[in-house]
């Protein structure tokens, strides 16, 4: 009899509860986690809890169908814009059951935005907080700046921890502009219009050094800086400051007052067709970093106005 009770507690052991079969979970991510304009981005939904054949349905927010029906858990966007901001969700069914998960896409675009500096100031600037992984061989700058500054001021500052004076776009003063590049300068001379945005670009490029400046759209004849120099990184690159050490060193005496707006970076040159369109917030080539989408840490009185 006892013998008979023993199986019969083994049996129970085998026959008792399962064990409860995990929740099959859906999670809904972005690579990478802040998208850039005109580059590549991909939407991930990644499933927990259940490891067999799976759907997926994307959807968008507001749009009439699906984006895509099927087993592929990403979604790709070859290459970012404004039209791809909004409300995703993914449904992932499966023979388990069925999970939903839901992500917001947005941008940091300030095309109709601009930096106030209201003072002078020894601290206030904006950093820009994209980290640059290789050196520079060539580069174009473009920005539009509106004061009414007699005095020395600087616009644009890229240090590193070798040079303090790796990049830097400086007013020296009315109706003149001067690129420094590796610590060395070069000036460009330009007519004297108090009270009105100015918008500017440089291009350089390391093979010739030569350098092409556009004052308002229109070329400036082209001059030669440091053949041969290469930009260096890690990169500490403000607005609004000059740059004596990394990331500080700053003078008052040098800082801007007025607005600043329309930032653009490139790792290449630029055509006085995309010259024109940078000033329109309209960049024909993809930036390192741009207006559209700005990464930006403000540090001190400054103010992000439309």
């Amino acid at each position: 009899m006892e013998g008979l009770w023993l199986c019969l507690f083994i049996l129970a052991a085998f026959l008792g509860p399962a064990a409860p079969q995990e929740t099959m979970k859906a999670e809904l991510w972005a690579q990478p986690p802040a998208p850039t304009m005109y580059h590549q981005l991909m939407l991930i939904c990644e499933v927990t809890g259940d490891r067999g054949p799976q759907e997926f349905l994307w959807e968008k927010q507001g749009s009439p169908v699906p984006l895509q029906k099927g087993p592929d858990s990403i979604l790709l966007i070859p290459s970012f814009n404004t039209t791809h901001v909004g409300t995703y969700t993914c449904t992932v069914t499966s023979t388990q059951g069925r999970a939903v998960a839901t992500y917001t896409l947005w941008t940091n675009d300030l095309t109709s935005s601009v930096f106030v500096f209201p003072q002078e100031s020894q601290t206030a600037h904006v950093q820009v907080t994209l980290e640059l992984q290789l050196p520079l061989n060539n580069f174009t700058v473009c920005l539009r700046s509106f004061t009414d500054l007699t005095r020395p001021y600087s616009l644009f500052s890229y240090a590193s921890k070798k040079q303090s004076n790796e990049i830097l776009l400086f007013k020296p003063k009315p109706g003149q502009y001067e690129l420094v590049v590796g610590n060395k300068p070069l000036v460009f001379t330009v007519p004297i219009s108090l009270g009105e945005s100015e918008h500017i670009c440089f291009s350089w490029e390391s093979s010739t050094g030569i350098v092409g400046f556009w004052f308002n759209g229109k070329p400036w004849p082209r001059k030669g800086l440091q053949k041969g120099y290469t930009v260096g990184v890690p990169a500490y690159i403000v607005l609004g400051q000059d740059q004596d050490s990394f990331g500080g060193g700053f003078d008052a005496q040098q800082s801007f007052v007025g607005e600043i707006s329309s930032v653009y970076m490139w790792d290449t040159g630029i055509s006085n067709l995309g010259v024109r369109s940078a000033m329109y917030d309209s960049p024909d080539q993809t930036p390192i970093f741009g207006w559209r989408n700005f990464p930006y840490k403000i540090v001190g009185e400054v103010y992000l106005k439309p």
